[in-house]
């Protein structure tokens, strides 16, 4: 599904995949890259471009999302929906400029999502630079096998988001469920609010029912483009 706000960068375009509650609000969306069918880019996958993608081109990316939050913030605003954008070791730099940090403040509802595999977060502590102090930064792909709880410990997150292979493997695994609910209720106990990737069937949900998570996110639920996010606040919750 293509939006009418086209990246300067070779056909590559911008969706959402929303994060829905318990009782099936909408509370936040994560803005993700695209590519149409015609980009040099084509056949990659979003992760396989960005494992590539050079800093200039990541910063050049992020740019955009967030000049396109803008256009759109008081969608945002009126509904109480949270956006996040995706931040690496390569963006990270960019966001330490004032001027950036007074176009986020504005905006009121970008945050940043970095995964545990950054050497940003693990050897540097996110957190610990003043000049990033003003975002709010969520700890994405914990339990990728990266640095777990260490990043926890290191820096100061509110938001988490468990792998989707985690799940998966949980799911699985004898006895996976009740190291779920473990892990699940030492968020809980410890008010961090935790997002659950990978949710990709009806199954994968109702596994998940009773269990303390903030949000649930995964392909059982369509992206959307910018144009659309309104499907999100009608969407069939199953």
């Amino acid at each position: 599904m293509k939006s009418s706000f086209r990246s300067k960068n070779n056909g590559i375009y911008f969706v959402f995949q929303p994060m829905f509650g318990r009782t099936g609000q909408l509370l936040a969306v994560e803005c993700l890259s695209r590519f149409t069918f015609d980009s040099k880019y084509a056949h990659f996958s979003p992760e396989q471009f960005f494992q590539h993608a050079d800093s200039i081109m990541r910063v050049e990316i992020l740019l955009e999302q967030i000049e396109l939050i803008e256009k759109y913030q008081n969608w945002f605003d009126k509904n109480q929906v949270i956006v996040t954008l995706n931040v690496d070791d390569a963006t990270l730099h960019s966001l330490a400029s004032n001027q950036l940090a007074e176009r986020i403040r504005a905006v009121h509802c970008i945050h940043f999502e970095i995964s545990e595999s950054a050497t940003r977060l693990v050897k540097d502590r996110v957190h610990g630079d003043p000049l990033l102090n003003g975002y709010s930064f969520w700890l994405d792909d914990f339990g990728s096998g990266y640095a777990g709880f260490s990043a926890l410990y290191n820096s100061q997150f509110r938001f988490v988001k468990l792998d989707r292979f985690l799940l998966w493997s949980f799911m699985k695994k004898p006895g996976g469920e009740g190291l779920m609910r473990a892990l699940l209720r030492f968020f809980y106990l410890n008010h961090y609010k935790v997002i659950i990737e990978g949710v990709e069937t009806t199954d994968h949900k109702k596994w998940l029912d009773e269990m303390p998570y903030y949000a649930l996110q995964g392909k059982l639920w369509k992206e959307s483009n910018i144009k659309d996010l309104n499907s999100f606040l009608t969407a069939e919750y199953f």
